[in-house]
């Protein structure tokens, strides 16, 4: 989405005609479907002609034009014509500069543009475009990873919306939302959210909205797995046959309805993969022809790239391979430098399978080192991201500011206008009088008025400077309450929920105790296929430090467990997320060195975590398990049995060795424990002495024939009674414990 306009031009000129399928001399000119209309709109604008004219006209033609960097130019154009009076002109084209700058995928520089159009929308009283405007800047929040100013922004919207009762644009903004709670994973709340968007397009009889509902709802279904592949595409199907029952020049529902034939096309040949009907494959290939060169003529590249995989997916499908890697080839001047990372990637990683189905290894090796290259490189700029958001939160949060002050300066002037102008002849009959009687106060009561004032106001001063150190330190308690406040929601809101855990582990339990609002302990559950997955771990410190990497494990494992199931190469390839992460690299030592080395090594950044993880199969009642430090309890029939973890924690370390799994059978009955090092490592109430990681296998063998929720509660009120006063507690306590 980056490429600049200079190369766009370039491309519709060099290369007029773009064969949409290689097998097939078919061939389309990239030409915008309102050229006639633009051409006859330039073609009034004289060299005479007034600048108010010249506005109106370039501000038309950037309402029309498909290419967002041909609305840029003639938005720009317009703006300079535009009399500092025409106010809505002004605003439109703000906002349509914001939205070519977002297109662009330039959110910062759309920022500015969005926020002024807003501003002069509220002056003019047009909240349906106000509104329309916050919409827009809660895109650029989305496109710039600030989660609390997007729905600050979209819910802003909302509420002008709702007021006007203009339910088109409730069921758009509901849109927004559910495609953030789809970014997010939240996947239950993206499906509810739409349906919420369909039911209000529905009230307002809005086709083209309801359309873009259908056709999110099948982004969602396709989220949740292949097998519902048949269930996708119908959903597509209703959104394309509402696209075209209507015409309509709008480019957003264009984009959707452009969309919903790609996602449709990719959804065909992935049921054509399934079943290896090729009657999918056919469909496949009608909907790759109906988008054509959409993407192409609106400049929109990395989404024409992305488009044209379906094709070369269509081609391998018919082992057509040689003819696969000739529309790679030709797709490699869409994917230049200046794209994304991400883009890249993607690319040599679809070139590279295509080498290698040819056998040619050689440039097949050449592609991966790019891909893997690109790889490594966006898990390093994720941090480098993370600071970039915050300093653009800080200039929104500026600008609000600057507009908020504004504001209440304009209604505080007027208001001291009005006070002095009836003060004016009301007061100044009393001025003499009251000059007189303080002059004859003065007189009398000079000394004892000036020692009682100068005391008034050494307290006065002191009394000030106490009220402001206490608001002062009130508000820096609050603020830092509050943010660890947040910091624990979001900590909740990643932890797997009780229905998800006991839909996996059935007979379970989970004693979750975090020292402070925020703990460094977490657990990951997750099951995939027969597999079910379980993780408990103990990351470096507790609080907020822990708190801060206990969310970086989960985000990563995430990430790594939908890949394998391995629980070594879970912990292998965690170990290297917070390695990378936290830029730990650094550290490593130099080869050669001897063990006795290694302690002048790491002498800082050797923040990680000690892990256990295990994998059960029930239908081959087999276990697997991996561990970082933390041991896995067995219990069966009144036996203990410890299986042993990797001496080394998940992190930079002295010796970087792979984690080594263990396979244990397991029986129906057999309790398995996994837990951190809080419970065994409290201090006595009143005493030196901790509780022991002895006399915590005891404990669970004793109880360990009890319901699982007994089983809880004993485990709570030991550690309870042992800990004693409620602060007194040494460090987070998390215990998880399972029945077979």
């Amino acid at each position: 989405m980056k490429y600049l306009f200079a190369l766009l031009v370039l491309v519709l000129f060099a290369l007029p005609q773009i064969t949409i399928a290689q097998n097939d001399d078919e061939e389309e000119e990239l030409i915008d479907p309102n050229q006639a209309k633009i051409d006859s709109l330039l073609y009034a604008i004289k060299t005479n002609s007034p600048d108010s004219v010249k506005a109106v006209i370039y501000h038309r033609v950037a309402d029309i034009v498909c290419s967002y960097s041909s609305k840029l130019k003639y938005a720009v154009l317009s703006l300079e014509n535009c009399s500092e009076s025409d106010l809505q002109l002004i605003a439109n084209n703000y906002r349509i500069i914001g939205l070519a700058y977002y297109m662009c995928d330039e959110s910062e520089k759309a920022l500015p543009y969005n926020y002024k159009a807003a501003e002069l929308y509220r002056k003019l009283a047009m909240p349906a475009k106000e509104a329309l405007t916050y919409n827009g800047i809660g895109n650029c929040y989305e496109d710039l990873n600030i989660v609390d100013s997007i729905f600050y922004f979209y819910n802003k919207a909302m509420k002008i919306f709702s007021d006007i009762k203009d339910t088109s644009n409730i069921s758009y903004t509901y849109c927004l939302m559910g495609r953030i709670f789809y970014n997010m994973d939240l996947i239950v709340n993206a499906e509810e959210t739409y349906q919420q968007a369909l039911h209000y397009a529905s009230l307002a009889n809005d086709t083209l909205e309801m359309a873009a509902c259908y056709n999110f709802l099948a982004i969602i279904i396709s989220k949740q797995s292949d097998t519902s592949v048949v269930a996708t595409i119908n959903y597509y199907k209703k959104a394309v046959s509402l696209f075209e029952s209507i015409n309509t020049s709008e480019v957003y529902y264009l984009n959707i309805k452009n969309e919903s034939y790609s996602s449709l096309a990719e959804s065909y040949i992935k049921a054509a993969k399934l079943t290896g009907n090729n009657k999918y494959a056919d469909s496949c290939y009608m909907y790759i022809k109906k988008v054509g060169n959409f993407y192409l003529t609106q400049g929109q590249l990395s989404d024409y790239v992305n488009d044209r995989y379906n094709y070369v997916e269509y081609l391998l499908f018919h082992e057509r391979y040689r003819d696969a890697l000739a529309e790679l080839l030709r797709l490699r001047q869409y994917v230049k430098e200046e794209t994304s990372l991400t883009n890249i990637k993607d690319y040599h990683f679809k070139i590279y399978e295509v080498y290698s189905l040819l056998g040619d290894y050689k440039n097949a090796l050449k592609h991966f080192v790019t891909y893997d290259s690109c790889r490594f490189s966006l898990l390093n700029d994720n941090t480098l991201n993370s600071l970039k958001n915050a300093e653009v939160e800080r200039t929104r949060m500026l600008e609000e500011l600057k507009l908020e002050n504004a504001e209440k300066l304009h209604a505080s002037e007027k208001r001291r206008m009005h006070v002095t102008i009836i003060s004016l002849w009301v007061g100044l009959g009393l001025v003499l009088v009251v000059i007189g009687l303080v002059i004859r106060v003065l007189v009398i009561k000079k000394r004892a008025n000036d020692e009682l004032s100068a005391k008034n106001a050494l307290l006065s001063e002191q009394k000030e400077e106490i009220e402001s150190q206490h608001d002062t330190i009130k508000a820096q308690r609050d603020e830092i309450q509050a943010s660890i406040n947040y910091a624990r929601r979001i900590q909740h809101s990643m932890l797997p929920p009780e229905e998800t855990i006991s839909h996996i582990f059935p007979d379970y339990f989970l004693l979750y105790k975090p020292r402070d609002i925020v703990s460094g302990d977490f657990y990951w559950v997750g099951q995939f296929g027969d597999n079910k997955v379980c993780i408990v771990a103990d990351c470096t410190g507790h609080g907020v430090p822990g708190g801060f990497l206990s969310v970086l494990g989960m985000s990563n494992l995430n990430h790594i467990v939908k890949h394998t199931v391995a629980p070594d190469v879970i912990l292998n390839r965690l170990r290297e997320s917070i390695i990378a992460n936290l830029r730990q690299s650094d550290n490593l030592p130099a080869v050669g060195l001897d063990d006795g080395d290694f302690s002048t090594i790491f002498s800082h950044n050797y923040d990680g975590m000690d892990a256990a993880v295990y994998v059960i199969n029930e239908r081959s009642m087999k276990l697997s398990f991996a561990g970082a430090n933390n041991p896995l309890l067995l219990i069966r029939n009144g036996e203990v049995e410890v299986v042993k973890a990797n001496k080394m924690p998940v992190g930079i370390y002295a010796k970087l060795d792979s984690f080594e799994s263990v396979d244990v059978e397991i029986k129906k009955g057999d309790c398995l424990y996994t837990f951190s090092d809080g419970f065994q490592d409290q201090f006595g109430d009143g005493t030196h002495d901790k509780f022991t990681a002895k006399r915590l296998r005891e404990l669970l063998l004793e109880i360990h024939k009890r319901p699982m929720s007994e089983q809880k509660d004993i485990l709570n009120r030991t550690f309870e009674k042992w800990r004693g006063a409620a602060e007194n507690q040494t460090d987070d306590v998390l215990i998880m414990g399972v029945r077979i």
